[in-house]
C-alpha cells in the first residue's frame, strides 16, 4: 500500500449542533441560537452544508431533532459513525466525547475553531476526527511511504491492551500511575516495517526489531501475571496460563520468554524494509499541543490518539442504515458497504504499536525493572493504581512516554476491571461528593449509577474494540458463550445499543 503526502485542501466552516426533541442549538462563527419545531429544524440545518459539523453528544441523538426518517446512519459494528440529512450533503461527526470536560457548547465551539485555525496552518482541513488524524499524519510526509503485509497475518497479532482488576476490593493510600503519551510516544521512538516477508522459524526473536511470529507457548500458573493476550474470537481476548497457540510481535514473544514461559515459534515473518512513519508527526502533534489553550489541546491530543488504530481498521462491517418510523425504533439495514480502504494491507503497524505498550505495561508496570512481580489493585492498557509505597521504587517523570502519578487515592474501591470510585483528598479542584466515579465511555453520574447498581460477576472490560476477559486458563465452551452474553450486555451500557447487526 503507497501512502502519499497530503495534497491541497479547501478548509470549510465549523458547526456544533446540540440536539433535543424537535429541536436544536447551533453554534457557529456567527454565534449561537436554538431552533424548535422540526420542519425549522430541517431547513436550519440544511443550511449549514457546506460546513464541517459535530455533536458533541450522541451521535444517535441528531434524529430527534427533525424525526428519524429524515436521516441516514453510517454504521461500523452496528454503532453509527456519522449522520446524514436527506436530501443534502450535511453529515454530523462525533466529538467522541473527547471535549466533555467543558461545560457549555461556546466553550467547545473555541476549541474546535481554535483546532481548526492550527490545522490550517499544518495544511490540513477539519474533518471527523478519523479524517483529521490521517490528515495530520500525512501531511508530516515528504515522500509517498510504503506499507504492506499480510493483512490476516497483521490483524492475527493485533490485540487490545491488558484490563485488569483480579481482586476486586476496597484498598488504602494509592497512586494512580500512567505512562503520558503511550501509544503516540511509542510509534515516534522506533521505526516500523514497511514490507514484511517469512523468515526461517529458527530465526532469533530479536525484541528491537519490529517482526512477528506464530508460536506455541506454555505459560505456568505460577507466573505472577500472564504475559501474553490469546484470542477467543473476533472480538473477545483473554490474557491467559496454560498451552495455547497464537500471533504475536516479536518483542511480546521475547518478554514472555524473558520471565519463564516456553514459547516454540512455528513461523515467523522479519521486516524487509524499515521506515520512520511518526516521529514528524508526533513533533508536529506535541508542539501543537503546547502552543494553543488547554481546550484545544485535549482535542489535538484526541486526534492524536485517533491515528494508531486506523491501521488496524478494514472496510468490514460498514453499512448504510434508514429508519422506517420518526422515533428511530425501527432501524433498517439498506445496504452494507464493505470497501477496501486506503490502510487495508497495514494491520501490522497497529499490531506492533499495541504490543510496544502492552510489553512496557508487563515488564514495568507489573513487574518493575528488578523483574519483582507487583499486584496492582487495578490495571488499563496504559495505567496501573497501585499502593502508595511502592512509588519510590519507580523511575517516574513529566515528559511523553515517561511514567507520572496521575491521581493519589487515599481510599479506593474496585469493582471491575474499569470500573471503581476513589477518594481523592481535599485539593483536586472538582466539586463533587464523597467519591470520583471511573467507567470507562460514561459520564460520572453514569458510572455512579454502574458502580451502584451493576449486574453481580460481570468482569469484563474493553479495550481497541476488544471485550477482555479475567485473567487465567482458558474458559470451557459454556463459560465463554456466558462472557459473550455478559460483554454485550455492558458494551451496550457503556456503548449504547447498536442500530443494527452487520454480521
Amino acid at each position: 500500500m503507497l501512502i502519499k503526502p497530503l495534497g491541497k485542501t479547501r478548509q470549510r466552516p465549523i458547526a456544533l449542533i446540540t440536539p433535543g426533541y424537535r429541536s436544536v442549538t447551533i453554534t457557529t462563527i456567527e454565534g449561537q441560537r436554538l431552533v424548535k419545531g422540526p420542519e425549522r429544524c430541517f431547513q436550519a440545518l440544511r443550511a449549514l452544508q457546506g460546513h464541517v459539523v459535530f455533536t458533541s453528544g450522541k451521535l444517535r441523538n441528531v434524529i430527534h431533532t427533525t424525526g428519524a426518517q429524515a436521516w441516514q446512519a453510517e454504521i461500523w459494528r452496528g454503532r453509527a459513525t456519522s449522520m446524514t440529512l436527506d436530501g443534502t450533503t450535511l453529515k454530523v461527526n462525533s466529538l467522541r466525547r473527547v471535549l466533555d470536560t467543558l461545560t457549555t457548547d461556546l466553550e467547545k465551539f473555541d476549541a474546535l475553531l481554535e483546532v481548526s485555525l492550527w490545522l490550517s496552518d499544518q495544511g490540513v482541513c477539519v474533518n471527523s476526527l478519523s479524517g483529521m488524524a490521517w490528515n495530520l499524519w500525512r501531511s508530516t510526509l515528504s515522500t509517498p511511504l510504503e506499507l504492506s503485509f499480510d493483512a490476516r497475518i497483521g490483524r492475527s497479532a493485533f490485540y487490545g491492551g491488558r484490563q485488569e482488576a483480579r481482586n476486586p476490593d476496597i484498598y488504602k493510600n494509592q497512586v494512580s500511575l500512567d505512562i503520558s503519551s503511550a501509544y503516540p510516544y511509542s510509534m515516534a521512538q522506533e521505526q516500523y516495517p514497511g514490507i514484511m516477508r517469512e523468515v526461517s522459524k529458527l530465526t532469533k526473536l530479536d525484541p528491537e526489531v519490529p517482526g512477528i511470529a506464530r508460536a506455541r507457548v506454555k505459560v505456568s500458573s505460577s507466573m505472577p501475571h500472564a504475559p501474553l493476550p490469546v484470542r477467543l474470537s473476533e472480538e473477545m481476548i483473554q490474557f491467559q496460563y496454560g498451552t495455547f497457540e497464537g500471533t504475536w510481535p516479536w518483542r511480546e514473544l521475547y518478554a514472555a520468554w524473558l520471565l519463564g514461559a516456553k514459547v516454540e515459534i512455528l513461523r515467523s515473518w522479519a521486516p524487509i524494509t524499515m521506515v520512520d512513519p511518526f516521529s514528524k508527526w508526533w513533533e508536529v502533534a506535541y508542539q501543537g499541543r503546547s502552543s494553543v489553550s488547554p481546550a484545544a489541546a485535549q482535542l489535538i491530543k484526541g486526534i492524536s490518539n485517533t491515528l494508531w488504530g486506523m491501521f488496524g481498521m478494514t472496510g468490514d462491517d460498514r453499512a448504510l442504515v434508514r429508519f422506517f418510523d420518526d422515533a428511530g425504533e425501527k432501524p433498517e439495514l439498506i445496504k452494507k458497504v464493505a470497501r477496501k480502504m486506503p490502510q487495508a494491507n497495514t494491520a501490522h503497524i497497529a499490531a506492533e504499536t499495541t504490543s510496544r505498550v502492552r510489553t512496557r505495561m508487563l515488564l514495568e508496570g507489573l513487574y518493575g525493572d528488578s523483574r519483582g512481580a507487583y499486584i496492582p489493585a487495578h490495571v488499563d492498557t496504559d495505567g496501573i493504581i497501585v499502593g502508595k509505597d511502592s512509588v519510590q521504587h519507580r523511575v517516574l517523570g513529566d515528559g511523553p512516554g515517561q511514567w507520572r502519578i496521575k491521581t493519589e487515592m487515599p481510599s479506593l474501591e474496585v469493582m471491575a476491571p474499569q470500573l471503581y470510585r476513589y477518594r481523592c483528598g481535599s485539593d483536586c479542584g472538582i466539586t463533587h461528593s464523597e467519591f470520583h466515579y471511573v467507567a470507562s465511555g460514561l459520564h460520572a453520574d453514569s458510572a455512579r449509577e454502574l458502580f451502584n447498581n451493576r449486574h453481580p460477576g460481570v468482569n469484563i472490560s474493553f479495550s481497541n474494540g476488544d471485550a477482555v476477559l479475567p485473567v487465567g486458563p482458558a474458559f470451557e465452551q459454556h463459560d465463554l458463550e456466558r462472557y459473550a452474553i455478559e460483554a454485550e450486555y455492558l458494551r451496550t451500557i457503556l456503548f449504547g445499543q447498536p442500530l443494527v447487526s452487520v454480521r
